[in-house]
């Protein structure tokens, strides 16, 4: 089998890459940077240099692939509208309509539980409609249906899998944030800190992409992916502070302030054309107080989909990890037996 990856040097890319290699697979990424990229390398990833934005490449990439996993995006909460369009919208269009014409047979393309709306979710599913809000979230929307729409046509086998709050070693962009707050001890709960996270452990991302992609029944559907647990963001900060040896944060902003101050904040960085987000808005409000909480039933039931690790078990891999590349200093590991 020989496969594409896009976004290969990003933290989902890579697992993925990793994951086709151990599968047997001939592997390709499409990277920006090949210089980003030489583990893969070491592995015996094919780099072809390219960009979502630039169709040339998009071609040369899926020449003679088989099958492709699109994981790369513009992430982020504080996004250019229009950047983010021509990467995540305009960009998998082309991608598809290239792998179309270059005869691959499947794409399994990386989607977000963004597209479900920042919204309280309590076993939320798949049937659920698209909400649109932030840039990040509207171009996830439009990517999907482009993706989806592919399959539609009857171009080619499009499956989609969207995974929650990706976890694991490797992210250096979405636990990073958590962590120096509560080393710096201005993490702050939003409520009483009992909202339910979407988390899952990279690995089980990885495992459900090669579901999607080995189940003929996935093409045209798409899946939620979580860990299927019901983690409060407490429960996950204060293992979190355990872990690193910080106290374990207390304070709590009332939801009726922090809504008001995300609406105000982010109305003022729009009309400010800022290019860095406020301490508040409606994308860190999904984070900090919205239950995402969503049904991954049909991922267990169509892909044979079974989560193998829990917030217990992830985070200390992926703090072991921090401490590697100095984000968590050493010096503040505490034993395992200390913990609450």
């Amino acid at each position: 089998m020989r496969t594409l990856v896009t976004g290969a040097t990003g933290f989902v890319g890579r697992r993925i890459a990793e994951a086709l290699v151990e599968r047997g697979d001939e592997v390709r990424a499409l990277v920006r940077d090949p210089a980003r990229a030489g583990d893969l390398g070491v592995l015996g990833v094919e780099l072809v240099q390219g960009d979502m934005a630039d169709e040339a490449s998009l071609r040369r990439a899926v020449e003679g692939i088989d099958r492709a996993f699109h994981s790369a995006a513009l992430v982020g909460d504080w996004l250019d509208r229009k950047a983010a369009e021509q990467v995540n919208v305009e960009g998998t269009r082309a991608l598809m309509d290239a792998a179309a014409a270059a005869g691959v047979t499947r794409v399994v393309h990386v989607s977000s539980m963004s597209v479900l709306g920042t919204k309280h979710h309590h076993g939320t599913d798949e049937t659920a409609p698209y909400m649109r809000g932030d840039p990040y979230t509207d171009t996830k929307i439009d990517s999907e249906k482009a993706a989806l729409g592919a399959n539609e046509a009857g171009k080619l086998e499009v499956a989609v899998i969207r995974p929650g709050f990706v976890y694991g070693p490797g992210d250096r962009q979405i636990l990073v944030p958590v962590i120096e707050r509560l080393i710096a001890g201005n993490f702050a709960f939003v409520g009483d800190g009992s909202k339910q996270m979407n988390t899952v452990y990279i690995d089980d991302v990885a495992q459900a992409a090669l579901l999607a992609d080995e189940t003929p029944a996935a093409a045209g559907e798409a899946y939620n992916i979580t860990d299927g647990q019901n983690t409060t963001i407490r429960d996950f900060a204060n293992f979190i502070a355990d872990d690193i040896g910080v106290p374990r944060p207390t304070r709590q902003v009332p939801v009726g302030v922090a809504k008001t101050a995300s609406l105000v904040l982010e109305t003022l960085w729009r009309a400010l054309k800022a290019k860095n987000p406020p301490v508040l808005n409606r994308s860190r409000l999904r984070f900090l107080y919205y239950n995402q909480r969503y049904s991954i039933e049909k991922a267990r039931r169509e892909l044979g989909y079974d989560p193998k690790t829990t917030y217990r078990e992830g985070l200390p891999a992926a703090l072991a990890w921090f401490r590697e590349i100095g984000v968590v200093p050493a010096a503040t590991a505490v034993p395992v037996a200390a913990r609450g």
